[in-house]
C-alpha cells in the first residue's frame, strides 16, 4: 500500500460512522454513478446507463475520472469528469470539487469503476448518500491487509471491458434483495 492509499485509509477511518439504509429500488429517486472515463471523454456506455436510469424515473448524476490534465467536457449539474487539475498531490479531490459534491444528497451511489482509482474512492467516501454499491476489489496491499470498504453492497466479479455488466448486476441485486 503506498502512502496515498494509507492516507486515504486513515481519512476513511476518521469519517463519522454512517448507517447504510438499504434502498427499495423502486423508491430510489436520486442516483450518483461513478465511472472511469475514456481518454476521449465520450463515455457512450455510461451515458446510455444514465439514460436508462432516467427512463426508470431516477435523477441520475454521473461523475467520472480521466487520468489527464486537461478535461474538455464541460462541468454540468448532471455530469462531471474529474482530471489531474481537480485533485491534490495526495490524490484527493480539491476542496471546490468536494463542495460541489456535497451540495446534494443521493439515495444511491453506484460505483462502476473496475480498477482502484483513488480520486473516485474519495468521491465515494465524501458523497452524501444512503447506500453505496460497487465492485469488490482485490486488496492493493500485497500482504493482503484488508482495505477499508466503502460500499455497502459488493459485487464479486472480474473486471470487465465495459461497466455494463457490473451495472446490471448491481441493479439485479438491489431489486432481488428487496423483493425477498
Amino acid at each position: 500500500m503506498n502512502i496515498r492509499e494509507r492516507i486515504f485509509a486513515y481519512r476513511f477511518r476518521k469519517q463519522p460512522a454512517r448507517q447504510a439504509i438499504f434502498p427499495d429500488f423502486e423508491n430510489v429517486r436520486s442516483v450518483l454513478v461513478l465511472y472511469e472515463s475514456d481518454l476521449l471523454e465520450k463515455n457512450m456506455v455510461v451515458k446510455a446507463l444514465r439514460d436508462e436510469l432516467i427512463r426508470m424515473d431516477k435523477d441520475a448524476v454521473i461523475w467520472g475520472y480521466c487520468d489527464k490534465k486537461e478535461i474538455t467536457t464541460p462541468i454540468l449539474p448532471q455530469a462531471r469528469i474529474l482530471g489531474k487539475k481537480d485533485i491534490n498531490l495526495l490524490g484527493a479531490p480539491k476542496e471546490d470539487v468536494i463542495n460541489d459534491l456535497t451540495k446534494r444528497h443521493y439515495d444511491l451511489l453506484i460505483d462502476l469503476t473496475q480498477h482502484p482509482i483513488l480520486p473516485l474512492k474519495y468521491v465515494a467516501m465524501y458523497a452524501r448518500t444512503n447506500f453505496r454499491a460497487g465492485l469488490r476489489m482485490e486488496p492493493a496491499d500485497p500482504k493482503g491487509k484488508e482495505q477499508p470498504e466503502l460500499h455497502d453492497l459488493l459485487i464479486s466479479t472480474a473486471p470487465q471491458e465495459s461497466p455494463r455488466y457490473l451495472f446490471d448486476q448491481i441493479i439485479k441485486y438491489l431489486k432481488m434483495i428487496h423483493t425477498k
